[in-house]
């Protein structure tokens, strides 16, 4: 999950989300996924940090991340049962 600056953090349903996520990767909502993972791999690994200018150019893709990961997250989870 990204850590959001406040005012970069918007109100997305999860169909909006899962919307941009898939427009990410030609439709494949896991593929977007990772794709905002390498993305942040690579920001990450630059010598150019600008976390202001990082979540002002990809705010809505980390927002809908967020969101996408929070809501499936329960499909993850192993039951100690």
């Amino acid at each position: 999950m990204f850590r959001i600056p406040a005012y970069n953090e918007m109100e997305l349903t999860f169909d909006e989300a899962v919307k941009i996520m898939k427009g990410r990767a030609n439709g494949d909502l896991l593929e977007g996924l990772q794709s905002m993972d390498s993305l942040w791999e690579d920001y990450i690994k630059s010598d150019d940090q600008n976390d202001e200018e990082f979540f002002d150019n990809w705010q809505y893709e980390v927002n809908a991340y967020n969101v996408v990961v929070e809501k499936m997250r329960p499909l993850f989870e192993i039951s100690s049962n």
